[in-house]
């Protein structure tokens, strides 16, 4: 399990932010008065994605492979980083949904329907299960395509 401490440690720094974030999201009018912009501001979050990729990857490379790291090493490392955020994933949509926000979903529901949805589409949409199967796969797609490019960057360049 120490072989992957950095991953984890991360992993709940990024669960923290995440959750951080959200509630910033709620204080500054995302899930109600400012509704319509909620979509570019959580893709905001991507840049503190890439940050947390950057710094756990660059710190595995520095603390665990002695500044020596090739760019697989780099991937996987980025790859178990996901794993872990993954897992975390349906603990901070529950902790968001229940705790933070709990108007959020209606208040979706009821700006996406004033836009034309019908009711049992935005429904299907805007629930806690949704969110859980959309924050995986989507945090699954993105830490893959994060860790490779971050690997790149990162990778020990070879001596000519």
């Amino acid at each position: 399990m120490k072989k992957f401490a950095i991953e984890i440690k991360w992993g709940i720094r990024y669960a923290f932010l995440w959750i951080l974030w959200l509630y910033a999201e709620k204080k500054f009018g995302y899930y109600n008065t400012k509704i319509n912009d909620h979509a570019l501001y959580s893709m905001l979050f991507m840049v503190v994605m890439l940050i947390v990729y950057f710094a756990a990857i660059k710190e595995k490379k520095v603390d665990f492979f002695e500044n020596q790291m090739s760019w697989k090493q780099g991937v996987v490392t980025g790859i178990f980083l996901t794993v872990v955020i993954v897992l975390l994933t349906p603990i901070c949509q529950i902790i968001f949904h229940k705790a933070i926000a709990p108007e959020f979903f209606p208040n979706m529901i009821k700006h996406a329907v004033s836009n034309g949805n019908s009711a049992e589409v935005a429904q299907n949409y805007f629930n806690l299960w949704s969110y859980i199967l959309q924050s995986i796969f989507g945090t699954l797609s993105l830490g893959v395509v994060l860790s490779a490019i971050v690997a790149l960057f990162l990778q020990t360049k070879k001596e000519k």
